[in-house]
């Protein structure tokens, strides 16, 4: 299969479509309470790894590496809006890591560390592959697939978890905060994993 065939399969251009969702997502954290955030993250983090875990396999074109769109200064203004949504919910007990080996098994890690890991690489996949070239589409594909097999797909699924845990555990998610019931709920009746829920249900 030609590289263009690739960069314009289905597969990769609704991985680019959930891509730019979840960019999105985090970066308007400020419009959303924590449990809406929490709730919508439950849904949209499942999907994203099932997207990035059937991207078609390829090779990279270039010698150099791709172009980082993503300052320092954009990294930790998204990881501190989220880490002040989130609160005293930000920090959850790690597992299936090798670090783990290095203690007694567990240790605290950050969702929105794990979350803005994920926003970085997404972010300039989507800045990248929105160039149009197929080549840097190519190469922008590859590294993405490869970070997600080798660094941040546990992080995903392991945020997933802890999500999950927010959710069904009886935590209370109002904990020290004082503005969530000022802001509303998101409107997420454009979105791909909404709008694939309805053409379901209208299938069945």
């Amino acid at each position: 299969m030609d590289i263009k065939s690739i960069v314009y399969s289905r597969n990769v251009v609704e991985f680019a479509t959930v891509a730019r969702e979840y960019c999105a997502f985090l970066e308007n954290v400020k419009t959303h309470s924590r449990k809406s955030f929490v709730s919508a993250s439950q849904k949209l983090l499942p999907l994203l790894y099932y997207k990035t875990s059937i991207l078609p396999e390829t090779e990279p074109i270039f010698d150099e590496g791709n172009e980082k769109f993503v300052t320092e200064d954009f990294y930790f203004d998204v990881q501190n809006n989220l880490k002040l949504l989130l609160g005293p919910h930000d920090d959850f007990l790690e597992i299936y890591d090798p670090r783990a080996d290095e203690g007694e098994g567990l240790y605290t890690a950050s969702i929105s560390e794990y979350l803005t890991d994920i926003w970085q690489d997404l972010k300039n996949f989507t800045m990248l592959y929105q160039v149009g070239k197929v080549e840097v589409m190519n190469d922008a594909l590859w590294e993405c697939r490869s970070n997600f097999q080798e660094y941040w797909g546990i992080r995903l699924a392991n945020t997933i978890r802890a999500m999950h845990i927010l959710l069904y555990t009886g935590i209370d998610l109002e904990q020290e905060s004082e503005t969530d019931d000022e802001v509303k709920d998101p409107d997420t009746s454009n979105w791909f994993i909404t709008r694939r829920q309805n053409d379901l249900n209208s299938e069945n």
